[in-house]
């Protein structure tokens, strides 16, 4: 009998104060005899994280390379996360190869891979990532269906056992198992744990979870014709795996290196603080009316709770940005006709007024509360909607006349107003995060 550990990380989301321990994890199922293949699943990068802000990720893929990698995938948060230029350079220094077949990079392979163990197993593996197909396009890349990409490249795959590394979500990874004859599936995206994998149609399915907080093992056993005989699959959770003192010296290290980076370039400074509370909210509007100059766009809404502060200090350095500007959120423009942008403001203030002081979670928020709603260049007066604009009066919103308004891609993604899902135009604007196009502004604003 012939054995083969697999060992898998998946959805790390920068939460490198697990790194220690999955890396001792890691060493030690890697030298216990068995032959060892050793894969990331994506989201390893997340820019939450101060030290993977300063190094745009470098960091992340430095410490993957610690684990010696047979392979790695990307995941949402490497893809559009981060701009083209951050993605294109994000392994240039990494040891292991990146399997992804259905994004064109090139820095990632779009072919399968075989590798051969030792005792002549040929394993095929393959990369896939989740399809976000009005995204990648703006973030100029090209991405393809992961299905159509299967159809394509699993009958020209040659090999005894086949490995496909997924950042797909477990609802495509299910139906991936039942249409396909592949032996293993890994997954990663949706944050699913399998304690003790599963498995559908003949299918294997292991994940991990996210954060770190658990760390995949599979064990596999083949006879001496290659066939699989024993799979032992397993999520281990990393709080139960031993500490040492030096892991908080270096996790702490890590978050203290990345603030001493990003409090090294002050981006603004104002001739007094400016506050972010009711009823005023002068910060916010301060905001909405930046990312409209800076989008040339008139209208702009965004919620108070967005800016994660009660005010802005007058000296304002990265640093400062990462904390008051978390999100991975960029801007969309929408294009509506007056009777639209009518309707969909109503539910937007209907709505906000439900999530003003909910805990608002997902879709790259990563504030406090919703807040209050912001408005620049429109005004809501007697019932109607006003632009206020340049002129001298403000003028009522014409029903079949065109506006441009921009709002947080959250409003886009999230559940809370499902009519700005349905009505108008979107396009959403790469390649920047919100404290991004704040940094770019007055960075404009010094070349002049």
């Amino acid at each position: 009998m012939n054995n083969l550990r697999i060992l898998h990380l998946n959805d790390l989301h920068s939460h490198l104060e697990h790194f220690p321990v999955i890396e001792r994890f890691f060493a030690e199922k890697s030298s216990q005899g068995i032959e060892t293949l050793r894969f990331d699943l994506g989201d390893n990068v997340d820019r939450v994280h101060p030290l993977t802000e300063a190094t745009q990720g470098q960091i992340n893929v430095e410490l993957m390379n610690r684990l010696n990698l047979t392979a790695a995938t990307i995941g949402n948060n490497e893809g559009l996360g981060l701009t083209h230029e951050m993605l294109e350079h994000l392994y240039d220094q990494a040891n292991f190869p990146v399997l992804l077949s259905n994004l064109q990079t090139d820095f990632a392979r779009i072919e399968p891979l075989v590798i051969e163990t030792s005792f002549g197993l040929r394993v095929g593996l393959i990369g896939l990532t989740a399809p976000y197909m009005k995204a990648y396009p703006q973030a100029d890349w090209a991405i393809f269906d992961p299905f159509v990409v299967l159809d394509k490249l699993l009958p020209q795959l040659e090999c005894d056992f086949t490995i496909l590394l997924s950042h797909l979500g477990k609802n495509v990874d299910e139906k991936i198992a039942q249409k396909y004859e592949i032996d293993l599936i890994i997954g990663a995206h949706t944050h699913h744990l399998f304690e003790h994998g599963a498995q559908l149609d003949g299918t294997l399915l292991a994940a991990a979870g996210r954060y770190g907080e658990h760390v995949g093992q599979i064990d596999l056993v083949f006879d001496e014709a290659m066939q699989l005989v024993d799979a032992q699959i397993e999520a281990v959770a990393t709080n139960v795996l031993p500490v040492k003192k030096a892991d908080l010296v270096e996790t702490n290290g890590w978050e203290l290196q990345g603030h001493k980076l990003l409090q090294g370039t002050v981006v603004a400074e104002f001739p007094e603080v400016m506050t972010n509370r009711a009823p005023d909210f002068v910060a916010s509007h301060y905001l909405a009316e930046i990312f409209a100059k800076e989008k040339q766009t008139a209208l702009c809404v965004i919620n108070s709770g967005l800016l994660v502060t009660e005010a802005l200090p007058k000296i304002v350095t990265l640093d400062d940005w990462h904390e008051f500007l978390p999100h991975s959120i960029r801007l969309v423009r929408f294009r509506f006709t007056g009777a639209e942008l009518r309707r969909v403001l109503l539910e937007i203030i209907d709505v906000s007024a439900y999530l003003k002081t909910q805990q608002i979670q997902g879709m790259g928020f990563r504030g406090k509360s919703f807040g209050s709603l912001v408005f620049h260049g429109l005004k809501l007066m007697n019932g109607d909607f006003y632009v206020t604009g340049q002129a001298a009066q403000p003028k009522k919103v014409v029903a079949d006349q065109i506006y441009e308004i921009l709002f947080p891609d959250q409003y886009l993604f999230a559940w809370y107003f499902p009519l700005l899902k349905k009505l108008g135009e979107s396009e959403l604007l790469f390649p920047y995060f919100l404290r991004e196009i704040v940094a770019e502004h007055f960075k404009k604003l010094e070349e002049k």
